[in-house]
């Protein structure tokens, strides 16, 4: 039996983890965390085994902000796609995720089949370039 792709949700609330979890937890395996701090930890045991982080800006404590701080120092983010799930649809956020070097935004409410695609399309895109770097060509 194949291996499922780890999919880490961060978000400060529990119904969004849940609705998240939901729309993955068939074909991955869903790690949560519900803050900043706890997506930390769990990327710095995990980041080779973690396929995307599915990541919300505004939480309490360590924000998204400081979780993508995190991996850029730790220089996960060119190996570890992140996907932010915001309701924060400013310009300014928007602007400065994407200076994080972000896969993609998806602005709260969402389509479940819509960002379910974008999550596998970026997953294969990234698994794609990890091989390409592991083997070449």
């Amino acid at each position: 039996m194949e291996n499922k792709s780890k999919i880490l949700v961060v978000d400060d609330k529990g119904i969004d983890r849940y609705m998240l979890g939901c729309i993955f937890r068939e074909e991955h395996d869903v790690l949560e965390a519900s803050g900043g701090q706890e997506a930390i930890n769990v990327i710095t045991g995990l980041s080779d085994a973690l396929s995307i982080v599915l990541l919300d800006i505004i939480m309490p404590g360590v924000d998204g902000f400081g979780v993508l701080e995190y991996m850029r120092e730790k220089q996960i983010l060119d190996t570890l796609p992140v996907i932010i799930v915001t309701d924060d649809d400013s310009e300014e956020t928007t602007v400065r995720a994407f200076e994080y070097k972000v896969a993609d935004i998806v602005i709260k409410p969402y389509e479940p089949r819509i960002i379910k695609r974008r999550v596998e399309n970026i997953i294969e895109l990234y698994t794609y370039k990890k091989k390409e770097r592991l083997y070449g060509g």
